[in-house]
Protein backbone atom coordinates (compact mmCIF):
# COMPACT_ATOMS: atom_id res chain seq x y z
CA UNK A 1 0.00 0.00 0.00
CA UNK A 2 1.70 3.15 -0.72
CA UNK A 3 2.41 6.20 1.24
CA UNK A 4 -0.57 8.53 -0.08
CA UNK A 5 -3.30 6.02 0.52
CA UNK A 6 -2.16 5.96 4.23
CA UNK A 7 -2.38 9.86 3.86
CA UNK A 8 -5.47 9.66 2.15
CA UNK A 9 -7.36 7.21 4.92
CA UNK A 10 -5.93 8.94 7.85
CA UNK A 11 -6.94 12.67 6.68
CA UNK A 12 -10.62 11.33 5.49
CA UNK A 13 -10.85 9.63 8.88
CA UNK A 14 -10.18 13.08 10.76
CA UNK A 15 -12.38 15.04 8.69
CA UNK A 16 -15.17 12.99 9.18
CA UNK A 17 -14.65 12.51 12.79
CA UNK A 18 -14.35 16.52 12.88
CA UNK A 19 -17.28 16.74 11.46
CA UNK A 20 -19.29 14.16 13.36
CA UNK A 21 -18.21 15.40 16.44
CA UNK A 22 -19.63 19.04 15.31
CA UNK A 23 -22.32 18.49 13.76
CA UNK A 24 -23.73 15.11 15.98
CA UNK A 25 -26.31 14.95 18.17
CA UNK A 26 -25.75 11.31 18.82
CA UNK A 27 -22.86 9.35 17.60
CA UNK A 28 -23.23 5.68 16.62
CA UNK A 29 -21.04 2.97 15.38
CA UNK A 30 -20.81 -0.40 13.64
CA UNK A 31 -18.28 -2.78 13.46
CA UNK A 32 -18.10 -6.43 11.48
CA UNK A 33 -15.88 -9.25 11.42
CA UNK A 34 -15.93 -12.38 8.39
CA UNK A 35 -13.91 -15.14 7.65
CA UNK A 36 -14.31 -17.23 4.62
CA UNK A 37 -13.43 -20.62 3.72
CA UNK A 38 -14.77 -21.81 0.15
CA UNK A 39 -12.52 -24.54 -1.09
CA UNK A 40 -13.16 -25.74 -4.71
CA UNK A 41 -12.43 -29.11 -5.89
CA UNK A 42 -14.05 -28.35 -8.87
CA UNK A 43 -12.60 -30.97 -12.51
CA UNK A 44 -15.01 -29.76 -14.94
CA UNK A 45 -14.62 -27.36 -17.64
CA UNK A 46 -16.77 -24.60 -16.54
CA UNK A 47 -15.25 -24.44 -13.01
CA UNK A 48 -11.40 -24.25 -11.80
CA UNK A 49 -10.06 -25.51 -8.55
CA UNK A 50 -9.53 -23.20 -5.77
CA UNK A 51 -9.28 -22.54 -2.16
CA UNK A 52 -10.42 -18.72 -1.00
CA UNK A 53 -9.24 -18.31 2.87
CA UNK A 54 -9.58 -14.70 4.38
CA UNK A 55 -10.60 -12.55 7.27
CA UNK A 56 -11.84 -9.05 6.71
CA UNK A 57 -12.97 -6.28 9.24
CA UNK A 58 -15.11 -3.84 9.02
CA UNK A 59 -15.76 -0.14 10.81
CA UNK A 60 -17.94 2.38 10.35
CA UNK A 61 -18.38 5.51 12.60
CA UNK A 62 -21.68 8.11 12.12
CA UNK A 63 -24.12 10.46 13.44
CA UNK A 64 -28.11 9.99 13.42
CA UNK A 65 -29.84 12.98 12.19
CA UNK A 66 -33.00 11.96 13.81
CA UNK A 67 -35.12 8.51 13.99
CA UNK A 68 -35.19 7.27 10.72
CA UNK A 69 -31.75 9.08 9.00
CA UNK A 70 -28.26 8.52 10.05
CA UNK A 71 -24.82 9.42 7.75
CA UNK A 72 -22.09 6.91 8.26
CA UNK A 73 -18.17 6.12 7.07
CA UNK A 74 -15.85 3.66 7.56
CA UNK A 75 -14.61 1.50 5.99
CA UNK A 76 -13.10 -2.84 5.46
CA UNK A 77 -9.99 -4.64 4.65
CA UNK A 78 -9.67 -7.91 3.68
CA UNK A 79 -6.70 -10.44 4.24
CA UNK A 80 -6.25 -13.17 2.05
CA UNK A 81 -4.40 -15.43 4.08
CA UNK A 82 -1.18 -16.48 2.33
CA UNK A 83 -0.88 -13.35 0.83
CA UNK A 84 1.16 -10.52 1.31
CA UNK A 85 0.05 -8.55 4.62
CA UNK A 86 -0.88 -5.37 2.14
CA UNK A 87 -2.14 -7.00 -1.10
CA UNK A 88 -5.20 -5.90 -1.27
CA UNK A 89 -7.03 -2.38 -1.29
CA UNK A 90 -8.77 -1.22 1.51
CA UNK A 91 -12.64 -0.41 0.45
CA UNK A 92 -13.58 3.15 1.71
CA UNK A 93 -17.27 3.07 3.35
CA UNK A 94 -19.51 6.17 3.24
CA UNK A 95 -23.37 6.22 2.70
CA UNK A 96 -26.36 7.93 3.66
CA UNK A 97 -29.37 5.44 5.43
CA UNK A 98 -32.88 6.16 6.05
CA UNK A 99 -35.27 3.41 7.91
CA UNK A 100 -38.63 3.11 8.80
CA UNK A 101 -41.40 0.53 9.02
CA UNK A 102 -42.19 0.25 5.12
CA UNK A 103 -38.38 1.39 3.62
CA UNK A 104 -34.66 0.63 3.73
CA UNK A 105 -32.99 2.97 1.60
CA UNK A 106 -29.08 3.37 1.47
CA UNK A 107 -27.16 6.00 -0.79
CA UNK A 108 -23.44 6.03 -1.66
CA UNK A 109 -20.06 2.98 -0.76
CA UNK A 110 -22.44 1.17 1.62
CA UNK A 111 -21.82 -3.14 2.64
CA UNK A 112 -23.65 -5.93 1.28
CA UNK A 113 -25.06 -7.00 4.04
CA UNK A 114 -27.42 -9.59 2.45
CA UNK A 115 -27.26 -10.24 -1.51
CA UNK A 116 -29.66 -8.72 -3.93
CA UNK A 117 -29.63 -11.65 -6.62
CA UNK A 118 -29.09 -15.95 -6.34
CA UNK A 119 -25.84 -16.93 -7.25
CA UNK A 120 -27.01 -18.08 -11.23
CA UNK A 121 -26.97 -14.22 -11.42
CA UNK A 122 -24.40 -12.58 -9.40
CA UNK A 123 -21.88 -15.53 -8.01
CA UNK A 124 -20.69 -15.23 -4.85
CA UNK A 125 -17.12 -14.97 -5.07
CA UNK A 126 -17.81 -11.23 -6.14
CA UNK A 127 -18.55 -10.41 -2.56
CA UNK A 128 -15.93 -12.10 -1.49
CA UNK A 129 -13.95 -9.23 -3.19
CA UNK A 130 -16.25 -6.35 -3.54
CA UNK A 131 -18.63 -6.49 -0.01
CA UNK A 132 -19.94 -2.82 -1.19
CA UNK A 133 -22.77 -1.74 -3.12
CA UNK A 134 -21.83 1.58 -5.10
CA UNK A 135 -24.85 3.98 -6.16
CA UNK A 136 -28.21 3.26 -3.83
CA UNK A 137 -30.16 0.44 -3.03
CA UNK A 138 -33.92 0.57 -1.52
CA UNK A 139 -35.50 -2.71 0.13
CA UNK A 140 -39.49 -1.93 0.58
CA UNK A 141 -41.18 -4.32 3.10
CA UNK A 142 -44.46 -5.03 2.95
CA UNK A 143 -47.50 -7.24 4.59
CA UNK A 144 -46.54 -9.90 2.44
CA UNK A 145 -43.26 -10.07 1.40
CA UNK A 146 -40.20 -7.64 0.24
CA UNK A 147 -39.15 -6.12 -3.07
CA UNK A 148 -35.48 -4.57 -3.69
CA UNK A 149 -34.71 -2.10 -5.98
CA UNK A 150 -30.43 -1.46 -6.61
CA UNK A 151 -28.08 0.19 -8.86
CA UNK A 152 -24.55 -0.08 -8.49
CA UNK A 153 -22.51 2.00 -10.17
CA UNK A 154 -18.60 -0.25 -10.74
CA UNK A 155 -16.73 2.36 -12.74
CA UNK A 156 -16.43 5.58 -14.68
CA UNK A 157 -13.52 6.82 -16.58
CA UNK A 158 -13.66 9.43 -19.56
CA UNK A 159 -11.41 10.35 -22.29
CA UNK A 160 -11.08 6.54 -23.18
CA UNK A 161 -13.92 5.52 -20.90
CA UNK A 162 -15.22 2.26 -19.67
CA UNK A 163 -18.70 2.45 -18.26
CA UNK A 164 -20.34 -0.31 -16.18
CA UNK A 165 -23.31 -0.44 -13.85
CA UNK A 166 -25.81 -3.13 -12.64
CA UNK A 167 -29.18 -2.33 -12.05
CA UNK A 168 -32.30 -4.69 -10.95
CA UNK A 169 -35.03 -5.52 -9.02
CA UNK A 170 -35.51 -8.80 -6.66
CA UNK A 171 -38.11 -10.15 -4.03
CA UNK A 172 -41.01 -12.42 -3.18
CA UNK A 173 -44.54 -12.51 -2.33
CA UNK A 174 -46.11 -14.45 -0.03
CA UNK A 175 -49.99 -15.89 0.11
CA UNK A 176 -50.27 -18.18 2.80
CA UNK A 177 -48.37 -21.12 2.18
CA UNK A 178 -48.06 -20.24 -1.99
CA UNK A 179 -44.92 -17.76 -2.62
CA UNK A 180 -43.13 -16.21 -5.57
CA UNK A 181 -40.16 -15.30 -6.38
CA UNK A 182 -39.00 -12.67 -8.78
CA UNK A 183 -35.41 -11.43 -10.11
CA UNK A 184 -33.77 -9.18 -13.05
CA UNK A 185 -30.70 -7.33 -13.70
CA UNK A 186 -29.25 -5.62 -16.20
CA UNK A 187 -25.12 -5.15 -16.83
CA UNK A 188 -23.91 -2.30 -18.94
CA UNK A 189 -20.46 -2.44 -20.20
CA UNK A 190 -18.83 0.19 -22.47
CA UNK A 191 -15.77 1.05 -22.88
CA UNK A 192 -13.33 2.77 -26.16
CA UNK A 193 -11.51 6.17 -27.34
CA UNK A 194 -13.45 9.05 -29.48
CA UNK A 195 -14.63 7.74 -32.70
CA UNK A 196 -14.99 3.97 -30.82
CA UNK A 197 -17.13 2.05 -28.90
CA UNK A 198 -17.41 -1.14 -27.88
CA UNK A 199 -20.79 -2.22 -25.36
CA UNK A 200 -21.12 -5.44 -23.62
CA UNK A 201 -24.77 -5.75 -22.47
CA UNK A 202 -26.32 -8.86 -20.62
CA UNK A 203 -28.37 -9.74 -17.78
CA UNK A 204 -31.61 -11.87 -16.64
CA UNK A 205 -34.73 -12.31 -15.00
CA UNK A 206 -37.00 -15.84 -14.05
CA UNK A 207 -39.80 -16.05 -11.56
CA UNK A 208 -40.65 -18.66 -9.54
CA UNK A 209 -43.65 -20.25 -7.82
CA UNK A 210 -43.27 -22.06 -4.48
CA UNK A 211 -45.25 -23.81 -1.83
CA UNK A 212 -43.97 -23.52 2.32
CA UNK A 213 -44.99 -25.50 4.82
CA UNK A 214 -45.35 -24.15 8.22
CA UNK A 215 -46.05 -25.47 11.63
CA UNK A 216 -44.63 -29.06 10.64
CA UNK A 217 -42.17 -31.23 12.29
CA UNK A 218 -39.44 -29.02 10.45
CA UNK A 219 -38.51 -25.52 11.26
CA UNK A 220 -38.68 -24.97 7.46
CA UNK A 221 -39.26 -26.48 4.17
CA UNK A 222 -39.88 -25.17 1.13
CA UNK A 223 -40.16 -25.74 -2.47
CA UNK A 224 -40.37 -23.61 -6.16
CA UNK A 225 -39.76 -24.07 -9.66
CA UNK A 226 -39.76 -21.63 -12.51
CA UNK A 227 -37.64 -20.79 -15.75
CA UNK A 228 -34.68 -17.97 -15.81
CA UNK A 229 -33.95 -15.82 -18.85
CA UNK A 230 -30.67 -14.17 -20.28
CA UNK A 231 -29.20 -12.25 -22.47
CA UNK A 232 -25.38 -11.38 -23.83
CA UNK A 233 -25.18 -8.74 -26.71
CA UNK A 234 -22.21 -7.03 -27.91
CA UNK A 235 -22.01 -4.18 -30.44
CA UNK A 236 -18.32 -2.59 -31.78
CA UNK A 237 -18.75 0.53 -33.60
CA UNK A 238 -22.77 -0.20 -33.71
CA UNK A 239 -22.72 -3.44 -35.31
CA UNK A 240 -24.37 -6.22 -33.05
CA UNK A 241 -21.96 -8.72 -32.74
CA UNK A 242 -23.68 -12.47 -31.92
CA UNK A 243 -26.33 -12.19 -29.56
CA UNK A 244 -26.74 -14.97 -27.19
CA UNK A 245 -30.04 -16.06 -25.31
CA UNK A 246 -30.52 -18.49 -22.84
CA UNK A 247 -33.91 -20.24 -21.63
CA UNK A 248 -34.06 -22.73 -18.68
CA UNK A 249 -36.16 -24.12 -15.79
CA UNK A 250 -35.00 -23.23 -12.54
CA UNK A 251 -36.04 -25.27 -9.25
CA UNK A 252 -35.12 -24.59 -5.60
CA UNK A 253 -36.15 -27.00 -1.95
CA UNK A 254 -35.07 -25.43 1.08
CA UNK A 255 -35.28 -27.89 4.93
CA UNK A 256 -33.82 -27.07 7.70
CA UNK A 257 -34.56 -28.29 11.65
CA UNK A 258 -32.94 -26.93 14.26
CA UNK A 259 -29.20 -26.84 13.12
CA UNK A 260 -29.28 -28.71 10.09
CA UNK A 261 -30.37 -27.70 6.87
CA UNK A 262 -30.63 -29.00 3.34
CA UNK A 263 -30.33 -26.26 0.38
CA UNK A 264 -31.05 -27.78 -3.21
CA UNK A 265 -31.32 -25.90 -6.71
CA UNK A 266 -31.73 -27.56 -10.24
CA UNK A 267 -30.61 -25.52 -13.62
CA UNK A 268 -32.36 -27.23 -16.69
CA UNK A 269 -31.95 -25.85 -20.07
CA UNK A 270 -30.01 -23.68 -21.99
CA UNK A 271 -27.12 -22.09 -20.30
CA UNK A 272 -26.70 -19.07 -19.04
CA UNK A 273 -24.98 -16.09 -20.66
CA UNK A 274 -24.37 -13.79 -17.57
CA UNK A 275 -20.08 -12.96 -16.92
CA UNK A 276 -20.80 -11.97 -13.40
CA UNK A 277 -23.33 -15.06 -12.85
CA UNK A 278 -21.89 -18.33 -11.55
CA UNK A 279 -19.57 -20.26 -14.03
CA UNK A 280 -21.14 -23.44 -13.47
CA UNK A 281 -24.79 -22.56 -14.87
CA UNK A 282 -23.34 -22.00 -18.43
CA UNK A 283 -23.09 -25.73 -18.76
CA UNK A 284 -26.97 -26.22 -18.78
CA UNK A 285 -27.65 -28.79 -16.45
CA UNK A 286 -26.38 -28.26 -13.43
CA UNK A 287 -27.52 -29.02 -9.77
CA UNK A 288 -25.90 -28.39 -6.79
CA UNK A 289 -26.94 -29.60 -2.96
CA UNK A 290 -25.34 -28.26 0.24
CA UNK A 291 -25.99 -30.18 3.49
CA UNK A 292 -25.64 -27.31 6.14
CA UNK A 293 -24.53 -27.30 9.63
CA UNK A 294 -25.60 -24.40 11.54
CA UNK A 295 -23.34 -23.88 14.20
CA UNK A 296 -24.17 -20.43 15.81
CA UNK A 297 -27.11 -18.30 15.25
CA UNK A 298 -27.37 -15.59 17.06
CA UNK A 299 -28.02 -11.80 17.06
CA UNK A 300 -24.84 -10.99 16.55
CA UNK A 301 -22.81 -14.02 15.92
CA UNK A 302 -23.90 -16.35 12.70
CA UNK A 303 -21.41 -19.39 11.85
CA UNK A 304 -22.19 -22.10 9.51
CA UNK A 305 -20.60 -24.96 7.48
CA UNK A 306 -21.40 -26.12 3.98
CA UNK A 307 -20.61 -29.32 2.15
CA UNK A 308 -22.03 -28.83 -1.55
CA UNK A 309 -22.37 -31.47 -4.16
CA UNK A 310 -22.33 -30.20 -7.99
CA UNK A 311 -23.88 -32.08 -10.73
CA UNK A 312 -22.18 -30.35 -13.98
CA UNK A 313 -23.40 -31.71 -17.04
CA UNK A 314 -23.03 -35.33 -15.86
CA UNK A 315 -19.96 -34.81 -13.29
CA UNK A 316 -20.14 -34.85 -9.56
CA UNK A 317 -17.74 -32.10 -8.47
CA UNK A 318 -17.66 -31.18 -4.62
CA UNK A 319 -16.81 -27.97 -2.64
CA UNK A 320 -16.61 -27.09 1.21
CA UNK A 321 -17.32 -23.61 2.68
CA UNK A 322 -16.93 -22.23 6.11
CA UNK A 323 -18.74 -18.85 6.84
CA UNK A 324 -18.20 -16.95 10.19
CA UNK A 325 -19.72 -13.37 10.52
CA UNK A 326 -20.16 -11.38 13.61
CA UNK A 327 -21.85 -7.50 13.58
CA UNK A 328 -21.63 -5.46 16.55
CA UNK A 329 -23.46 -1.81 16.69
CA UNK A 330 -24.35 0.98 19.09
CA UNK A 331 -23.72 4.58 20.53
CA UNK A 332 -20.86 6.54 21.43
CA UNK A 333 -20.92 8.28 24.97
CA UNK A 334 -20.24 11.90 24.90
Amino acid sequence: MTRFTFRTIFATSILCITLLNAFSQEMIWKAGFDFIADNREFTTYYGYPETILGSRVSAEIGFQIDSNQAILAGGSYMVEHGEKMFAHTPVLTMYYQYQNNFLNFQAGCFPIEKATFPKVLYTDSLIYYRPNYQGARAVFTHNLGEQTVLFDWHTQVNAGYCEKFIAGISGITHLRNVFITDMFYYRHHAEGDRGKKSVADNGGWGLNAGFELKNTWFDSLSISTGFVNTWYANAKDTTIVSPLRSLASYSTLYIQKKCIGLDAVYYKGEGTHLPWGDPLYRCGNYARIDGILYALNTPNVEASFRWCMHYVDGVWDNSQQIYIRARLHGKLER
